[in-house]
């Protein structure tokens, strides 16, 4: 048993197991802190996005029911609706990672400055002979299992950036005359 100036008894064989706890909890704490730092990442399509965050103000869809009997049986209008955030360029290609698909976006400013993205994807289904039939566009795979979450995608010369859409609104379902 060692006794310091301050008072304090510490006995050798404790002094080293101490040095070892507080060595390991630095450890761990450097590891979670470093951890903790480090921006969420996902895999699309095989290209790493840095994973952002960003509140879009709407994000909804519409099925849409052909007029004419053809092959094709709805289009999913998607349309998400946001402020431009800090690093987002209209002129970069915007894609929505949804369903485990990835579908290519338009985007325009409306008036009031929040930008508008939208996209469709289609649905197709066998018909009988002589009915008319559009050539079947399927969109690409995201080549990741998606959690029930949707995001948006931007690629640029930067690389790609991703954010986390809200819950999508389902506007529900119309037919064209």
């Amino acid at each position: 048993m060692k006794q310091y100036p301050s008072g304090w008894c510490v006995n050798v064989q404790m002094k080293s197991s101490l040095f070892i706890a507080l060595g390991f909890s630095m450890v761990v704490i450097g590891l979670i802190t470093l951890q903790g730092c480090s921006a969420p990442h996902m895999v699309v399509a095989g290209e790493t996005c840095s994973v952002e965050a960003w509140q879009a103000d709407h994000f909804t869809l519409q099925d849409v029911l052909p007029g004419r009997e053809s092959n094709l049986r709805k289009q999913r209008v998607y349309v998400v609706l946001g402020p431009p955030a800090k690093g987002f360029n209209a002129p970069s290609e915007w894609m929505l990672a949804v369903d485990s698909v990835l579908i290519p976006l338009r985007v325009r400013a409306e008036e009031n400055g929040s930008w508008q993205w939208s996209g469709t994807r289609n649905f197709y289904q066998r018909v009988r002979d002589g009915v008319m039939s559009l050539e079947e566009e399927h969109p690409v795979r995201s080549e990741s299992s998606l959690p029930e979450a949707a995001f948006m995608i931007q690629h640029d010369e930067n690389g790609c950036t991703a954010v986390e859409l809200p819950l999508v609104l389902n506007l529900g379902v119309i037919a064209m005359p």
